[in-house]
């Protein structure tokens, strides 16, 4: 009989089921991704700016959510990482439409052919789109694919990174950088995508550092971490970086609200692929103003229609002066004024200092008008263009500046172009509700070469009025009253030079009489207006003489030109300070003489001729020279350092805090009588243990206490002399309760022994915890405070045992 084979155990191999798999993914990863989450949504509110309103928000979350949801699912049913790519480009198909594109869509879900094509379209051409139209975009739809593709692609890219990844040791610590590495991607191109006027950006780059480098450096440390804190200690450990983290993203948020750098050192890529337009490239439009009342005086100039009695069309907004002439604003001296022209977009953002009037829409059709300036009726809410000469589309070269309610078109308004506009009218108030109405608080670019008699007769002409419209109103009067109005032609009484330079002003304010036109009298009233300190600009444009019916033709001799001052709340609102009078004496008119002016060129001392006085056009004006030593920190190094001082005050301050009130506790413990010392060093050994993140027993005698610690430091590995603390425990019974006189040197004894304890638990807690120790502060009541100090204790008395005495208590 043969003995039977031993049987061989058979490996059967099991596969884990899917609920299974769910547990697999630890805690910590699910962790991560919340923080990737909170960093994405921090990282795509930068998009707020280029995309207008919060519609972009539910496409960018939506591309979050679609992302993540397609890698887990990878994670989770094993696919290949090719497979998971595959599936994330189908659902970008599947819930494009209903995150992106709802208005192309069935019922706003179900895609169709025309969101499909959409969907592709945006995802090649949108992000150049991005930066070339005029912000916010608004059009074409597919515009709205960008927010929804750049989450998509990047949660799933790093979702499926992260949960493939081991999620300890060192892999832990690469797994959250890669985590931290796609929101910051969405940071940048916030930025880089954005306009010069960031959302929160003081805030949102505060909170988003906080919790980046705080998170990281959690999973460095835990990485590393060899000593398993108490049960309570992570979560104290989480509520406290919360704490610091909020007081980080507060605090740095105010900073970086008022220290944070101008819009114009900001990067945006729209200004680098499409240059802004710039108005110092062409002719100062004011200097022309005799070119149109001379040679143009009865050209047909353009048409328009539907326009209310006494319209005003608006050609160019200027308030720069440099002592030779006044022209539009440089868009690097300054991003918000009269130089602040963007692409145009589907429609047309309100000014920010505007009261809005009657809306008005008129046809206009160019004739002989040939300019970069687009004549246009009030504030444009809507422009269109109905035809054009040529092959040119304008839609690609009209620059909108919505603060002026000008438009400039850079490959030239010329015959044959008709167009649309929608426009609202500024509503102006009268003198009486505007008299206790302070003047706007607006930026203003500087004026230079100003002569010294506009300040005389500032002063004199504005009265002595305390109320802003009233001065202005004074200075208004005056120059319509004592001026006369002559354009140089020669039908005119006297003649009159061109120009606005600064000795033109002297001309026009010193000889008898005052003679000009719009050119200088508008002038001189913004000089004025300037120097008492309020904000001013000329307006260039034509005034319509009809009475509002059917079709109206602009000449040369309709331009007309005035100035508007802005008022708080209001406005800006407009004055007309060139006088009416033609009729000026013949006999008082006194030559031209030249005074010299610092800074300014002369013009050569010959009489001057009535029918060729043009005034000389500026091509350009030429800045000011920078400083080339000068150092300036980029906008960066701001938020930066910032961040990090920020940073230290929210851990470093609590700190010292803290010290000062555990110094003042030893102090207190450590005074008094003999028996009261010695309960004081107990307490203080129990607050360290404490502190140190020990679970204290609350109501426990000192030896079952010292017990209970040292369990808890050969749990934890921490080396701790056997009996050490039941030693000191015992001591310290005895010092209160065996009835004699506790010497000095007994209870420094005491003390000492504690402090060598403490020392050698804290050397061998490691560094986090000995960091986090000292953000704890416990204050445990003293011993003799619960049994009265020496007083309560009978001399001689052994009434109580001293394991009957709870824990920091005397009795």
């Amino acid at each position: 009989m043969t003995a039977a084979a031993p049987s061989t155990p058979t490996r059967v191999a099991t596969r884990t089921p899917r609920a299974g798999r769910l547990t697999e993914v630890r805690a910590s990863v699910w962790a991560d991704i919340a923080v990737f989450a909170v960093l994405a949504f921090i990282a795509l509110l930068g998009f707020g700016p280029a995309f207008g309103q919060l519609g972009y928000l539910v496409a960018a979350i939506g591309g979050l959510v679609v992302g993540s949801a397609v890698a887990t699912a990878g994670v989770l049913l094993r696919w290949p990482m090719v497979v998971t790519v595959l599936v994330g480009i189908g659902a970008y198909f599947v819930f494009g439409t209903a995150f992106a594109l709802p208005g192309e869509g069935i019922l706003g879900v179900v895609p169709t052919l025309t969101s499909l094509g959409d969907l592709a379209t945006g995802a090649v051409f949108g992000w150049s789109d991005a930066v070339t139209l005029r912000a916010p975009l608004e059009a074409p739809p597919y515009l709205a694919v960008v927010p929804f593709a750049a989450t998509l692609v990047v949660s799933l890219a790093c979702v499926s990174l992260a949960m493939r990844m081991p999620s300890d040791g060192r892999h832990a610590t690469l797994r959250a950088a890669l985590l931290v590495s796609g929101p910051t991607l969405l940071f940048l191109a916030a930025i880089l995508l954005g306009t010069r006027d960031a959302y929160l950006a003081g805030i949102r780059g505060v909170a988003f550092a906080a919790i980046a480098l705080g998170w990281l450096g959690w999973r460095i440390r835990s990485s590393k971490r060899s000593i398993a804190p108490d049960p309570g200690l992570t979560w104290r450990t989480i509520a406290g970086s919360a704490v610091v983290v909020l007081v980080a993203v507060v605090a740095g948020g105010a900073l970086g609200t008022f220290a944070s750098p101008s819009a114009s050192s900001r990067l945006v890529v729209r200004d680098a692929v499409q240059p802004p337009f710039n108005p110092l490239d062409y002719p100062a439009p004011l200097a022309g103003f005799r070119k149109y009342t001379n040679q143009l005086q009865k050209t047909k100039l353009f048409t328009a229609t539907n326009l209310p009695s006494g319209s005003l069309i608006r050609l160019a907004t200027m308030d720069s002066y440099n002592g030779i002439v006044w022209s539009v604003t440089g868009p690097g001296e300054q991003t918000d004024g009269s130089g602040s022209f963007e692409l145009l977009g589907s429609t047309i953002p309100t000014p920010p200092l505007f009261t809005p009037g009657a809306k008005t829409t008129s046809k206009f059709s160019v004739l002989g008008y040939d300019n970069v300036w687009l004549p246009e009726l009030g504030y444009t809410d809507e422009l269109q263009f109905d035809s054009h000469p040529g092959d040119a589309d304008p839609r690609d070269t009209v620059r909108v500046n919505a603060a002026t309610g000008t438009t400039a078109v850079t490959s030239g308004v010329t015959r044959g172009l008709t167009y649309t506009v929608q426009a609202t009218a500024q509503k102006i108030p009268n003198d009486k509700a505007l008299k206790n109405v302070p003047v706007a608080k607006v930026g203003m670019p500087s004026i230079t070469n100003v002569p010294d008699v506009i300040a005389t007769k500032a002063e004199q002409y504005a009265g002595g009025s305390a109320s802003a419209i009233q001065k202005l109103r004074n200075i208004e009067r005056s120059l319509k009253k004592l001026g006369y109005l002559s354009h140089g032609r020669a039908s005119d009484p006297v003649p009159s030079r061109a120009g606005e330079g600064a000795d033109r002003m002297n001309d026009l304010l010193q000889k008898t009489p005052m003679v000009g036109d719009q050119e200088q009298y508008t002038s001189a009233f913004a000089l004025m207006a300037r120097h008492l300190g309020y904000p001013v600009r000329i307006v260039m444009g034509f005034k319509s003489h009809s009475d509002g019916k059917g079709t109206v033709t602009f000449t040369g001799n309709d331009v007309t030109a005035w100035d508007e001052v802005a008022f708080q709340g209001v406005g800006w609102v407009p004055f007309f300070p060139t006088p009416t009078k033609t009729d000026a004496p013949k006999d008082q008119t006194v030559k031209p003489k030249l005074q010299p002016q610092p800074q300014v060129r002369q013009p050569p001392n010959t009489p001057p001729k009535a029918d060729d006085l043009l005034t000389p056009v500026k091509t350009k004006d030429n800045k000011p020279p920078q400083d080339k030593h000068a150092f300036v920190l980029p906008a960066w190094a701001y938020y930066v350092i910032g961040t990090v001082l920020l940073i230290a005050l929210a851990i470093f301050v609590p700190m010292a805090v803290i010290a000062l009130l555990k110094k003042r506790r030893r102090l207190r413990r450590a005074r008094g009588p003999g028996d009261r010392r010695a309960a004081g060093a107990w307490d203080e050994l129990v607050d360290g243990f404490g502190e140190l993140g020990y679970a204290v027993p609350k109501v426990a005698t000192r030896r079952q206490t010292a017990a209970s610690l040292e369990m808890q430091s050969a749990e934890q590995g921490i080396p701790l002399e056997a009996g050490a603390l039941s030693g000191l425990a015992a001591d310290a019974d005895a010092a209160v309760f065996d009835g004699s006189d506790v010497s000095e040197e007994r209870s420094t004894q005491l003390w000492h022994g504690v402090e060598q304890t403490l020392a050698s638990v804290y050397a061998s807690a490691g560094w986090l915890r000995r960091r986090l120790a000292s953000f704890r502060f416990f204050r445990r009541r003293t011993s003799s405070s619960r049994s009265g100090g020496a007083g309560a204790r009978l001399p001689g008395s052994r009434a109580a045992a001293p394991d009957a005495s709870p824990s920091g208590s005397t009795a």
